[in-house]
């Protein structure tokens, strides 16, 4: 959360710094690498640079700082909101740890899992083991083992629908999510330009995705990316069957043969929400 808020004062101070540039970038043919200007402001002359894509033009990628300087100033009330929520949140896990530390016996450590699961829903795991032990639940040499659950490549999330919403844990599981568990009728989402989750709908074949599951699913696809904070987010979204992936490409990178964009305003009641019901199947 202070990371996004640091972001959004480098937004602001790369947003001074582009008006600066916005008159030279007018006149800037297409292919330059750097435009160079000259600061007058605090009295003495100051060169400033500011790098370019040659393969897109000036004036377009000035536009673009002004544009997400704009999303991140209108997401500053969310993040400064979140960060207060995970610092409480934060606090009720200390304070657990600590009971934990002192607890008398099993019972009392599962139900302080269970609160740490309560305050925590998505960065906390109730241990199989302990679940077992506080049941009442023994197990044989021979079962002990199956007992601990297989480590998914994706987070799981259950809609009131029924629907499933599938998100990938790490650069690496993704590959695994969109290689090896999706089908190619299933709904894909990614956050566009975002380093972020792939996340997967699981569809019947010839099914379209339901708009209210499309939307939650492009808030989750959000969330879990390096938009979070933002108010509005481009969400990419197409069959499975449109991606693939590079020879040699780096882990999650993908490409998209066709797609379609939704410019989504981030809910974050409903991103809350969605995070409350993930799915330990």
């Amino acid at each position: 959360m202070r990371g996004d808020l640091a972001r959004v004062s480098e937004a602001e101070t790369l947003a001074d710094k582009a008006r600066w540039f916005a008159a030279e970038a007018a006149r800037a043919p297409r292919g330059t690498r750097t435009l160079t200007i000259v600061d007058w402001s605090s009295g003495e002359p100051k060169e400033l640079a500011m790098p370019l894509d040659p393969s897109r033009s000036a004036k377009e990628q000035v536009d673009a700082v002004f544009r997400r300087a704009r999303r991140l100033r209108g997401g500053v009330a969310v993040a400064e909101e979140r960060l207060a929520k995970t610092q409480a949140t934060l606090e009720e896990l200390r304070q657990v740890e600590t009971a934990a530390g002192s607890a008398p016996g099993v019972e009392e450590l599962v139900a302080l899992a269970r609160r740490a699961k309560t305050v925590a829903p998505t960065e906390f795991s109730m241990p199989t083991r302990l679940v077992d032990e506080g049941t009442g639940v023994r197990k044989s040499s021979k079962t002990k083992g199956r007992s601990l659950r297989r480590r998914l490549p994706y987070r799981s999330y259950l809609m009131t629908s029924g629907a499933r919403i599938l998100v990938g844990r790490s650069a690496t599981d993704n590959d695994v999510l969109t290689r090896d568990v999706a089908r190619p009728h299933d709904l894909w989402l990614h956050a566009k330009g975002m380093t972020g989750s792939h996340v997967v709908v699981p569809l019947d074949k010839g099914k379209d995705c339901p708009t209210e599951t499309l939307i939650d699913a492009a808030h989750l696809a959000a969330h879990f990316s390096d938009a979070r904070g933002e108010s509005v987010v481009d969400v990419a979204y197409t069959p499975k069957r449109y991606v693939r992936k590079p020879r040699h490409a780096a882990p999650g990178l993908v490409v998209l043969d066709r797609e379609k964009v939704i410019a989504l305003r981030v809910d974050p009641e409903r991103v809350a929400r969605l995070l409350g019901r993930e799915s330990m199947e």
